[in-house]
């Protein structure tokens, strides 16, 4: 089978012939249907992401089909049967895993990381418990969920004591995560529709984007002042999809007294901690991925038409300039490699 493989940081991607993995114990062979790019690929890349293994097949945001089971592997799926995998395979026993945050988990591991990943036309899954089958979902299509899907999710729901009727929000950054992000806070009980929501980007289209999934007001760039006069106060909630100092910084300027600011971006930023900045009593807070009941929350919104996601297919042999497109801010969806036959 074919797999797009990392051998050094700053290397060129290799697409190689390896061999058809084969399922052992409770192992899961999936044939891959689609694979997301995603920025932690090119950090990986890079050599930036710590806990990597190399060589490795790159590829996190997986979806496709059950293609053969381990001889240990008891489950009610079927070979055949459509899944998104959740990639944070932790050890199962310890307190995180126990508590249904798997990738939280000090012994984990993740596919594209330091196990092969989906960068590939077939990959192993662990265990069972870590598929979650996507009905009548097009598997190109979800597997997007697996990251830019679940991680906006726990970033929300992390939130949501905050996300009272009433509350501003800022997104920083509206790109794949910051537009799911969007949907979910539209879609909090009782509160979702009277979310003042403002977004910052420095996208125009990104922008207009927000704005028909339901921005309250877009921002292009804007110093602190602005942003508070643009919510018509201080933000009860920021959401940084971003995560420089610059990004950060403007989240410590604007949040409330009481606030929360959730740092979701993983470009390398850091923020000072102290008595008045940011504001008194306001809360920081970072998201690890998304849990398993995360993916399987925003799997039920898609079979049911709650959200709504652009994709764009690319082969995986392509995978290269799938990375110099996503370098170069062409990409304002999810683009997804797929197996050609």
């Amino acid at each position: 089978m074919r797999a797009v493989r990392l051998y050094s940081p700053g290397d060129p991607l290799r697409v190689e012939e390896v061999p058809l993995p084969v399922p052992v114990g409770t192992e899961v062979r999936v044939r891959v249907a689609g694979c997301g790019v995603c920025h932690t690929d090119l950090h990986i890349a890079d050599g930036t992401q710590p806990r990597v293994a190399l060589p490795v097949t790159l590829g996190h945001e997986v979806a496709g089909w059950i293609d053969e089971l381990g001889q240990d592997t008891e489950t009610p799926l079927a070979v055949g049967d459509a899944v998104v995998v959740h990639g944070g395979w932790g050890c199962g026993v310890c307190r995180d895993c126990l508590a249904g945050a798997e990738q939280r988990c000090e012994r984990s591991v993740a596919p594209g990381f330091q196990l092969d990943g989906g960068y590939a036309d077939a990959m192993l899954v662990p265990h069972p418990r870590h598929l979650v089958p996507i009905g009548s979902l097009d598997p190109v299509r979800a597997a997007p969920l697996a990251d830019a899907g679940i991680t906006p999710h726990r970033a929300v729901r992390r939130a949501e004591p905050w996300l009272l009727p009433g509350a501003r929000v800022l997104l920083i950054g509206c790109g794949a995560l910051g537009q799911f992000a969007l949907q979910y806070l539209r879609l909090i009980p009782d509160a979702g529709d009277e979310l003042f929501v403002g977004v910052r980007e420095l996208s125009p289209t990104r922008l207009e984007r927000a704005t028909e999934l339901g921005a309250d007001i877009g921002m292009l760039d804007g110093d602190p002042e602005m942003t508070r006069e643009a919510l018509a106060g201080p933000a009860d909630v920021v959401l940084d999809f971003v995560g420089t100092d610059a990004t950060l910084a403007h989240a410590a300027e604007v949040a409330a007294a009481g606030g929360l600011i959730v740092l979701v971006g993983e470009a390398g930023g850091s923020l000072g901690f102290g008595f008045e900045r940011p504001a008194v009593e306001s809360w920081l807070t970072t998201v690890a991925w998304g849990s398993l009941d995360d993916l399987q929350a925003v799997v039920r919104l898609a079979e049911r038409r709650r959200l709504r996601w652009e994709v764009e297919a690319i082969p995986l042999a392509e995978a290269a300039s799938a990375h110099a497109q996503l370098r170069a801010g062409e990409i304002d969806g999810r683009v997804v490699l797929v197996p050609s036959e």
